[in-house]
């Protein structure tokens, strides 16, 4: 069922009460989410309440729920949505946001989970948080999440050629700092770039 079924044939099940589908969903999409989470929450525990939270309540109001854009654009839109949310409470709750420390990426895929996958995603990932924050969102959401830059601007209320332009500079900005990696991941690295 995780591979075949559309989204939008899950999110009727979810609709009809089918937690199974529910579940497939979740497996779906979790680590991106969270990915993305951590972008903008920046730890780990608040990272996984955030997407927690929108799949909670994605399943409380799946009766009332409406859906006008593709589901994946939903998702990520919530994750956002809450994200903000959650850092807006705890800033209110006078924690200082700029003194949480940043946590370590998510785990690896666990199909390419050696020691040289994850120091080549180390290397990337340093590389790629060279980038200023909203370049390396939409930068991430384009070549790691696979979302259109159609979807990325609905995602972050931005218009589809200020996402352009920002994929145009990541683009360059990467690629000016290409000389300084490992000569072997320099394929890796041109992949990315190129083709994502």
């Amino acid at each position: 069922m995780r591979d075949t079924v559309t989204d939008e044939a899950l999110l009727d099940l979810i609709a009809s009460h089918d937690e199974r589908a529910l579940e497939v969903l979740h497996q779906r999409y979790y680590q991106r989410l969270c990915g993305f989470a951590l972008s903008i929450v920046k730890t780990v525990p608040l990272t996984e309440e955030v997407v927690s939270d929108v799949f909670l309540q994605l399943w409380l109001k799946r009766s009332e729920l409406t859906v006008r854009t593709k589901l994946k654009s939903y998702l990520f839109t919530a994750v956002r949505n809450q994200a903000i949310n959650i850092l807006r409470k705890e800033r209110d709750a006078h924690e200082d946001i700029d003194s949480i420390s940043p946590s370590q990426t998510p785990l690896a895929n666990s199909v390419a989970s050696s020691l040289e996958y994850k120091e080549l995603q180390q290397e990337i990932d340093q590389l790629i948080n060279t980038l200023p924050e909203q370049r390396q969102i939409i930068f991430r959401l384009n070549r790691f999440d696979g979302l259109r830059y159609k979807e990325i601007a609905e995602v972050l209320s931005i218009s589809p050629s200020t996402v352009q332009n920002q994929m145009v500079a990541a683009v360059k900005q990467l690629a000016e700092q290409y000389p300084k990696m490992s000569a072997r991941w320099e394929s890796a690295l041109t992949w990315l770039l190129l083709f994502g």
